[in-house]
């Protein structure tokens, strides 16, 4: 996930479309087989996860987050995956592979879901955090 949420945060600050789709080409020529396939998919819209939806994101916020707290953060922030990722907690520092974390998500039912997402978010950086949540929710905007 860190390669891939490295991408995310490099494609956010590019400005020139050129360098954009350098980046990618870089990602795609160095990530293995089949993350490189679960990232085209998430950058072109065509990734769907069905047991994970943003009212689920809102409710594991809100379980792991004072909701006064949270409500204040996002309206401040302005983006719900930013902000549930930079108030989630400690950083975890394991890396878990973006083919691990979609097949895990796609596998899941509506009731399994928010604790395997829960899971996964914990062993994640904030950078992680947002790819993973944006990348759950089909929220990826990189322009």
């Amino acid at each position: 996930m860190r390669a891939f949420s490295r991408l995310l945060d490099d494609l956010t600050y590019t400005r020139s479309r050129n360098a954009k789709l350098r980046l990618i080409g870089e990602y795609l020529r160095s990530a293995p087989d089949p993350d490189r396939g679960w990232a085209l998919a998430a950058l072109t819209g065509e990734m769907d996860i069905p047991s994970v939806k943003p009212s689920m994101i809102r409710a594991l916020a809100e379980e792991k987050i004072d909701p006064v707290l949270y409500k204040i953060s996002r309206d401040f922030v302005g983006d719900s995956a930013e902000t549930l990722s930079l108030l989630w907690g400690p950083e975890g520092h394991d890396d878990v592979r973006l083919a691990d974390a979609v097949e895990a998500l796609q596998a899941a039912s509506r009731s399994d879901a928010p604790a395997i997402l829960a899971g996964l978010l914990d062993r994640l950086d904030a950078s992680g955090l947002y790819a993973l949540i944006t990348l759950a929710i089909g929220a990826l905007r990189v322009g």
